[in-house]
């Protein structure tokens, strides 16, 4: 719900996601009928990983055993220490 005052601008929309801005700040990320809201930092870090998930997904089978999960770090200005709510 937004409170008063509030307004969004859409970003970005998709056939199955919408991403728009809060005149306070947040940033909303709805997929169906789901809305995360996100800071900045945290929608910039989810993109990286999605973009990193699908370069994935378009690798032949027989490197997706191979592949290993590169250990945290800080880049892309993603958060480390875990989840950011």
């Amino acid at each position: 719900m937004l409170g008063q005052g509030c307004c969004r601008a859409v970003l970005a929309r998709g056939p199955c996601a919408e991403v728009t801005r809060c005149s306070c700040g947040h940033i909303h990320l709805a997929v169906g009928p789901v809305t995360l809201r996100l800071e900045e930092d945290v929608l910039r870090a989810l993109g990286h990983t999605l973009v990193e998930a699908i370069q994935q997904l378009e690798l032949p089978p027989a490197h997706e055993a191979e592949a290993q999960e590169p250990a945290p770090t800080a880049a892309h200005g993603a958060p480390t220490g875990g989840w950011k709510q």
